[in-house]
Order: structure tokens, then C-alpha cells, then sequence
């Protein structure tokens, strides 16, 4: 980091350094691209300091930050160089929001975060159970924080939810919500994107897409499958893929 002589005496930026550098993931995340978004954010007084890493995915890695008021955030961090950016334009293009994304790798990467962003407003709006979103910036996403302490609650992967019946409603609901009134399919939605808490939480609407997208139906039948197919190994009264469909659609 010494070839980066802007930052020099900068407090906040040492201790994202210091972070940085302990999870060793310097290199592979925080370039200099990056490291002048973070600074931005740490500027407008989004972000006070770096706590660690939540979770490193292929394309990107979250972690805990504090804001200046001392609450908890997530920051996803995507990472330009590795990221397929070709499969993500395949994706974002089929969005009416975004057809109009160039087909460069930081273009297609940055209208993600954007994207996500977004799609995150209209669920808090439609009144989903779903991380708030509080600021992006390029290729880094702030959001709220879900879990106790800096440690997260657990994924629906890694926990199942003590009541099962209770949680499968509380998740179509929320689907339902996100459908028919943020007017989106989540287009990931399983065990992996769902939080256990007092109530479920979905997160990760990266690949979130408008209703009004070609294959948004398709998508919808992709979530509600795998939604069943987890609850399956309960003891609990599904409906037919065909009924919940009609369900969430009001079809």
C-alpha cells in the first residue's frame, strides 16, 4: 500500500488496511479502484471503520463495517477483475431498468451494485423482510447489518428454522409482497439467500428483476420450486407448485 501516497495519514483508511490485510484478501478485493470508493464512502460519512469479513463468494465478499453512530452495516464489496461479467450482461440486459448497460466488464459490474441497490428500495418499500439499503457507490454496496454483534444470522441452509410451518408462510409472504407490490422475482431465492431470525429475512437481490421482464415468471417458478423443495423434508402441509404460483401471481 506505500504506492498509494494520497491516502498517507489517513486514520480511517489504515484501519481498512489493517483489516484488509489480516483476512488476506488485500489484493483480490481492495484495488485501488476500490480503495478510493471505500475512502469516498468513509468522506460522506457512510462507513466509520472496517470489522472484518462476513463471507468471501466468487465474485464478491462482504463485510462488517460500523457507521460513525456505531450501528453494525454490510459492505459488499464486488470484485471487477474476476467477476463474469459476461453472464451478469446476459442477466441485467433481460431487465427493462437496464438494457441500455454497455457491454464493458466495470459498466456491467457497476449497473449490478446499482441494480441491487434498487431492487433493495423497492422491497423495503413493498414491506419485505430484506436488509436496508443505505448507500452504494460503484462496485460497493452498503446495507444494513443482519445479525447480533457483528455476527450474522445464520443462512436457512445452515439452520433450520425451529418452526417450519411457520417460517414457509412467513417466506411466501414475503414473496407475495415482493411480487405483487415491489413488482419484482427475487430470481435466487433458496435456503442460501434466507436468513434465520425471529422472523426470515431474504437477502441478496442482486439478480432481483422486474415483473415486466420476459422471464420473470419463469424465475418466479424457479424460487417457489426450490422453496418447496427445502420445506419437503419437514413435517409440513405444502401446497402444489401450481397452486402456490397462482397464489403469489393471483393468477
Amino acid at each position: 500500500m506505500a504506492d498509494l501516497p494520497w491516502f498517507k495519514g489517513k486514520r480511517k483508511f489504515e484501519r481498512i488496511e489493517k483489516d484488509a490485510d489480516r483476512y488476506k484478501i488485500l489484493d483480490r478485493v481492495f484495488d485501488q479502484s476500490t480503495l478510493l470508493t471505500v475512502y469516498d464512502l468513509i468522506k460522506k460519512g457512510v462507513i466509520e471503520k472496517f470489522q472484518g469479513i462476513v463471507s468471501a463468494g466468487k465474485e464478491a465478499d462482504i463485510f462488517s463495517a460500523l457507521s460513525p453512530e456505531g450501528s453494525y452495516l454490510a459492505v459488499k464489496i464486488y470484485r471487477i477483475a474476476t467477476t463474469d461479467f459476461k453472464r451478469k450482461f446476459e442477466y441485467i440486459s433481460t431487465d427493462p431498468r437496464f438494457h441500455k448497460v454497455r457491454r464493458s466488464r466495470k459498466a456491467v459490474v457497476y449497473a449490478w451494485v446499482s441494480r441491487e441497490f434498487k431492487n433493495l428500495v423497492r422491497a423495503q418499500e413493498a414491506g419485505v423482510s430484506a436488509p436496508q439499503p443505505i448507500s452504494f457507490a460503484n462496485n460497493v454496496l452498503v446495507m444494513e447489518f443482519i445479525g447480533e454483534g457483528g455476527i450474522p444470522y445464520p443462512r436457512m441452509v445452515d439452520s433450520a428454522p425451529p418452526e417450519p410451518d411457520t417460517a414457509f408462510r412467513q417466506i411466501i409472504e414475503n414473496v407475495k409482497k415482493l411480487y405483487r407490490v415491489g413488482r419484482l422475482v427475487h430470481a435466487d431465492l433458496s435456503e442460501y439467500n434466507i436468513l434465520v431470525t425471529p422472523d426470515p429475512v431474504l437477502i441478496d437481490f442482486s439478480m432481483a428483476t422486474d415483473i415486466s421482464n420476459p422471464v420473470a415468471r419463469d424465475l418466479l417458478v424457479r424460487d417457489l420450486s426450490k422453496i418447496l423443495n427445502y420445506f419437503r423434508k419437514f413435517e409440513v402441509d405444502l401446497p402444489s407448485l401450481e397452486d402456490l404460483f397462482r397464489e403469489v401471481t393471483q393468477d
